[in-house]
């Protein structure tokens, strides 16, 4: 699914235009953005949660080459489904 296709959902559910459910999915996804850039955590009970990590320095490897590649220390962003996404096997 691509975001064209969850704005459509959105339309088809909220019945709301496409220009509104766009602007409102892009509302979401930048407001989601924003609190990520912040370091915050995001959760959706019963989706999951959104959370910055910190990504200790390492070394890495080229695989065409086969150097050794220092990898800077950084931040990352991990997702845990919530329990309703689990279950969905």
């Amino acid at each position: 699914m691509i975001k064209v296709d969850i704005v459509n959902e959105v339309s088809k559910t909220a019945d709301i235009t496409k220009v509104k459910a766009e602007v409102a999915v892009d509302a979401v996804l930048d407001a989601m953005r924003l609190s990520m850039q912040r370091g915050d955590r995001i959760e959706l009970r019963g989706f999951g949660v959104f959370q910055v990590k910190p990504r200790k320095r390492g070394i890495g490897r080229n695989p065409r080459t086969g150097k050794e590649v220092r990898i800077p220390p950084g931040r990352t962003i991990r997702f845990k489904p919530g329990k309703d996404l689990q279950n969905i096997g």
